[in-house]
């Protein structure tokens, strides 16, 4: 079995503070892995960064452009099909596995301890500033996964119809596994791998007596995933009425998150309103970037 990572890069890897978080992620991964494929997203060449990745033989380097993440990360399904890998597991710049976990779902891949029609093994999302206690449940599936991080079944995917372009930035992953979970695939969380996530920030606020603790969510992402959110629920409502009532649910948990924590949220409710208006002129696609608030 052939076991490939692609890592896709969007900022600028410079400073020893910086390159050396980047390298540690890396090296999370990188020895247990087959091959390793950087795509630089960024305008400049990540110069310093694989100066130091040089001497690591099994590191591929591409620069690319950005256009959005859902067709970035298709170049990277492909590419793992046309080169006839396993899996693939696609990472992005803050995050890293946590201890051994890379090297453990391998082998319990390698093992068929899931059983079979694994489309997608994930391991388990948590923050940096999290505790993570271990279950006796060791893995279980569920009904979709964040596809950063995962184990993708590359005969699969190629079977498949892939990632639904029109979302262009986010809820495609969630798409993907409602996708694969139609035709009988299975998604599967691994309980105790951890995969560590920094990318966040954390606010704070105090009622009364009583404190509350958040995290920011970035104006960007929040209008594509409540432009994209309602297409996923139409495409899939015949199909999986529970999930869609979850993430219902969830999202308007995030909504009621942001107006109790965020300062700024005056301007996302008004970058919400618009993601709906876009949504319900079927404007998909990139938009976000063409929009003036």
């Amino acid at each position: 079995m052939k076991f490939v990572v692609y890592l896709l890069i969007n900022k600028k890897i410079a400073g020893a503070d910086l390159i050396k978080e980047t390298l540690n992620e890396i090296y999370s991964y990188l020895f247990n892995c087959d091959k390793l494929y950087i795509f630089n997203l960024f305008h400049e060449p990540q110069i310093q960064l694989m100066e130091l990745l040089s001497q690591q033989d099994k590191i591929e380097y591409a620069d690319i452009n950005n256009r959005g993440e859902v067709i970035n990360y298709q170049r990277c399904m492909k590419h793992a099909v046309s080169i006839s890998a396993s899996y693939a597991t696609i990472m992005e710049t803050g995050y890293y596995f946590e201890d051994a976990a890379y090297n453990n779902i391998k082998r319990q891949i390698i093992n068929n301890e899931f059983g079979n029609d694994i489309a997608v093994v994930t391991p388990l999302p948590v923050l940096t500033c999290e505790e993570k206690k271990d279950t006796q449940q060791v893995f279980r599936d569920v009904l979709g996964a964040h596809l950063v991080g995962s184990f993708i079944n590359v005969d699969i995917y190629k079977n498949s119809e892939g990632f639904y372009e029109p979302y262009y930035q986010t809820t495609f992953d969630y798409d993907y596994c409602l996708q694969v979970r139609k035709n009988k695939k299975r998604i599967v969380l691994v309980n105790n791998e951890v995969l560590r996530n920094k990318n966040f920030k954390s606010v704070y606020k105090r009622f009364f007596f009583k404190s509350f603790n958040g995290y920011e969510r970035s104006v960007y992402n929040v209008y594509y995933e409540t432009r994209n959110r309602p297409l996923l629920w139409e495409r899939y409502k015949d199909f999986d009425r529970q999930y869609i009532a979850i993430d219902k649910k969830q999202q308007d948990l995030e909504f009621r998150e942001m107006r109790m924590f965020e300062k700024n949220f005056k301007e996302k409710k008004k970058v919400i309103q618009q993601a709906r208006i876009d949504y319900r002129l079927n404007k998909f696609g990139k938009a976000f970037e063409e929009v003036k608030f």
